[in-house]
């Protein structure tokens, strides 16, 4: 209540003051009944809106399951007929040793496999890397299951056969096969390869799988039994006997289905018991993925989504009360509050510019004193604006008050926390020195890496942090404050989500950094910026099919600046925005012309985070297309993983009205960021863009791993694979035997100016030599004809 309100509630009579107390309480029962049955029919939309996507989310991780397990198979299957080959001579009887070296050697290129062993096509082993040389190999036609399976995978005419698990005896442990025969001209068999992949966690394909850490995740034969499981707790019980679960039960009543989902328990399953789940046939293969998560999965997310809408009623709730018990008891002095409230920010409740300014004077005060340090950080909220711009200014004070709510609980005793304006925020702390501030501050990042949660949408937002230390870097308000400021700008130049302490080299950056921006500007009036092309080629056929458009300032001197050195200065200005349309209106024009001479391929055009949250990114891109002429499928726009992630709701709603344009929509740097699954199935993407680090990691598992599944979940979405960064003829040939379809980089072509690139374009030849005869022979061509602008 304001203060004239308190003193009409003094003046009115008792009865009066009764009455409006007692009209009170029933508009608060009201609220409290109209409010329940309202909670009460979204809480029933709310769950069933969860369990519809956690059902979708579980349909499309058991469709990558079978598409990777597929391409594990095909990889691992495929990949014996070439050993196959290179067994078939005389030697593989007279002396099978002299051949361990090729067994080795495909065994160390697929490091899930255990064990790779030759056979007879009578069924007797020759030799198997699980057997020291010298000792004797088990006798298999012994063992009469075995050699009917063995027998009957030598007759069958699949390239390759993927056997039930079994408990091998030269391994010692549980395994499933993957088997492939080498036959004469007629067909007959002339000996069998077989490579043993063992079912344990540290061995299993499917422990390298990124599926979420309480899922269940497997494979299931057509007759029921389980070919791969993880995890497994009891290998013994796991396999070599019929499923009791959902899915088997589900595949035996319909021995056509190739998918759906299943709830349910199975005794095998530690934890809950009670799980949802989903399944999906192997393309061409009588093997089922599944995977499955508790079913209070959908119940955690229902009431982690939907806790802060009840939170928030029974605050409200809350605060009807205190209205009406304070109206009760008609009148309470305001004065302490319009004082405080003078010297609070009304958004926040955090001390304003004004308050602080009178904190930090006593902080300096009392430290001047005492001789005693005492610290100040700076903190700026980075891309707050396109924030603001593209969600409204509701969402951002919505989000201005979350960081506010999270930063608080950091703080020690004696600690000030205040709004020093718009998304500016400023601590105080007393009688604190650089070690002290750090630790804070580290708080204060690792903090911020937890999405906010606004009105329903997780927004992610990173801070800048400049910190000053009185008296070192200032002994009045002014200086120190100065410095933080410039502190927390060299934050944001070193990429931001950082803190920097303020040195004195700083000042000078600043300017510099000034200068670099009049410079920009200077070079946008005069369009002193030039366009290279580096071509982007079909792993298969060796042709270009796209350029990617790449941006360099072109100096007095004539010599090209990277845009490593001054991007980030125009992201900052936010001069980007002008830079970004006239690289979108040039690489469109210089396309048109190309493709009028008749060349067919597309132009590829990087978006920054900036020109992604423009409001008018749609008009600019049609009047690019308009004015240039070009069509608009031969467009493809290029956004970073983590841009769109900064607001996922509203960037699918920008890409689908690009997309409806016609224009081609490339994800950038895929797998840096924090897309989910759920998105991604719903992004109106066409190309996934395999980032740089990823492809210069080839060499590690890991990586590999990655790379592999990324692939296969691409293919499982019908989008096309970019691997960029290719810099070793090694990479390009690895990558491209996990099914890649395109790929850029230096080793393929480094960036050529334009007329270079028409050149190549013209002689339409591969640009890669993919049969090897002479692997690189045009690339040096292009080199000693295309001037490349790296």
């Amino acid at each position: 209540m304001t203060h004239h309100s308190s003193h009409f509630l003094t003046r009115m009579r008792l009865p009066e003051v009764a009455a409006f107390s007692r009209l009170l309480r029933n508009a608060l029962l009201t609220f409290f009944l109209v409010g329940t049955v309202a909670l009460f029919s979204y809480g029933v939309y709310g769950w069933q809106r969860e369990e519809r996507d956690a059902h979708d989310n579980l349909l499309t991780f058991s469709g990558f399951l079978a598409s990777a397990s597929r391409a594990f198979f095909d990889e691992l299957g495929n990949g014996l007929a070439p050993l196959g080959e290179l067994l078939d001579r005389p030697e593989l009887y007279d002396s099978p040793e002299t051949l361990r070296p090729y067994l080795a050697t495909f065994q160390n290129r697929h490091p899930q496999v255990r064990a790779v062993a030759v056979f007879a096509p009578d069924g007797e082993m020759l030799l198997n890397t699980a057997v020291k040389p010298g000792d004797s190999t088990p006798d298999f036609r012994l063992d009469p299951p075995y050699i009917r399976q063995l027998l009957a995978d030598m007759a069958s005419p699949a390239p390759y056969t993927v056997g039930p698990p079994e408990f091998g005896k030269a391994i010692k442990r549980w395994r499933f096969t993957v088997r492939h025969v080498v036959r004469d001209r007629d067909g007959k068999p002339k000996l069998l390869v077989q490579a043993a992949v063992p079912l344990e966690k540290e061995g299993t394909f499917l422990h390298q799988l990124p599926v979420p850490s309480t899922s269940y995740v497997g494979l299931l034969r057509a007759d029921g039994y389980q070919q791969a499981r993880f995890p497994v707790t009891d290998a013994n019980a796991t396999y070599g006997r019929l499923s009791p679960g959902p899915v088997a039960r589900i595949i035996k009543a319909n021995p056509d289905i190739t998918g759906g989902h299943f709830s349910g328990s199975s005794p095998w399953v530690t934890g809950e018991n009670q799980r949802i789940g989903a399944f999906t046939k192997l393309p061409g293969m009588d093997l089922y993925a599944y995977v499955s998560v508790p079913a209070s999965y959908v119940t955690a997310r229902w009431w982690r989504h939907n806790a802060p809408i009840f939170i928030s009623f029974l605050a409200f709730f809350g605060i009807f009360v205190v209205i009406a018990h304070r109206v009760t008891k008609r009148e309470r002095s305001h004065s302490n509050e319009l004082i405080e409230q003078a010297q609070r920010d009304a958004l926040t409740g955090l001390p304003n510019r004004g308050c602080l300014n009178g904190i930090l004077e006593a902080n300096i005060a009392i430290a001047r004193a005492g001789k005693t340090p005492f610290t100040i950080l700076f903190l700026d909220l980075d891309r707050f604006k396109g924030i603001n711009d593209a969600l409204g200014h509701a969402t951002g004070d919505g989000l201005l008050i979350k960081v506010a709510q999270r930063i608080q609980p950091l703080l020690r005793h004696g600690d000030v926390l205040g709004r020093f304006g718009g998304d500016e925020f400023l601590l105080v702390l007393p009688d604190s020195h650089e070690t002290g501030a750090i630790l804070i501050t580290h708080r204060i990042l690792d903090a911020f890496s937890i999405p906010f949660e606004i009105n329903g949408r997780a927004l992610r937002i990173t801070p800048s942090i400049g910190i000053a230390i009185y008296p070192e870097h200032g002994d009045d308000l002014e200086t120190l404050l100065k410095h933080a400021d410039t502190a927390m700008y060299e934050s944001k130049r070193l990429g931001r989500n950082a803190y920097t302490v303020y040195t004195e080299q700083m000042g000078l950056r600043v300017r510099e950094r000034l200068d670099l921006e009049n410079e920009l500007r200077d070079a946008l009036q005069r369009e002193a910026f030039r366009l290279v092309y580096q071509p982007i080629v079909d792993m298969q056929s060796g042709r270009i099919v796209a350029v990617e458009a790449l941006v360099r300032w072109v100096m007095p001197d004539g010599q090209l600046r990277a845009p490593a050195a001054f991007i980030q200065a125009a992201e900052d200005s936010g001069l980007i925005i002008q830079l970004g349309q006239w690289v979108l209106r040039t690489a469109c024009l210089q396309l048109k012309q190309w493709v009028s001479s008749g060349l067919d391929l597309r132009v590829a055009v990087n978006l920054s985070t900036h020109q992604f949250q423009d409001l008018h990114l749609l008009e600019k891109v049609t009047a690019a297309l308009r004015e240039t002429g070009l069509e608009a499928a031969r467009l493809e726009l290029e956004i970073t993983e983590s841009a769109a992630m900064l607001n996922p709701e509203e960037s699918l709603k920008i890409l689908e009205k690009l997309s409806a344009l016609g224009v081609r929509i490339a994800i950038d740097d895929f797998g840096t960021g924090y897309s989910s699954l759920s998105y991604l199935k719903r992004i109106p993407a066409n190309t996934i863009k395999i980032d740089k680090t990823f492809v210069d990691g080839l060499g590690q598992k890991q990586d590999a791993t990655i790379v592999r599944a990324v692939i296969a979940l691409a293919r499982a979405l019908e989008k096309e694979t970019i691997a960029e960064g290719i810099e070793t003829e090694e990479q390009f040939d690895i990558i491209k035997a996990m099914g890649c379809d395109s790929a850029q980089g230096y080793w393929v072509s480094r960036p050529i100016e334009a007329d270079a690139m028409f050149s190549v374009l013209s002689q339409n030849t591969q640009l890669v030599a993919v049969s090897k005869s002479n692997p690189g022979e045009t690339i040096t061509w292009i080199h000693a004809h295309g001037k490349s602008a790296e």
